[in-house]
């Protein structure tokens, strides 16, 4: 099994918008979790994102 490898890196916001491309500087696929659930936010090669749970 792979451990996982905590990152922190800091991304700007303005008026309550984040831009993708800060988002996805790291990679093409972010963990997000709220409350209990965990989704993953996934940008496709067609430039599109997909929220999955």
């Amino acid at each position: 099994m792979r451990s996982a490898r905590a990152v922190c890196r800091t991304i700007p916001m303005t008026d309550a918008q984040l831009d993708s491309r800060d988002l996805f500087a790291a990679g093409r696929l972010i963990t997000i979790t709220h409350g209990e659930q965990t989704y993953q936010l996934r940008l496709t090669a067609q430039n599109k994102l997909i929220l999955t749970k």
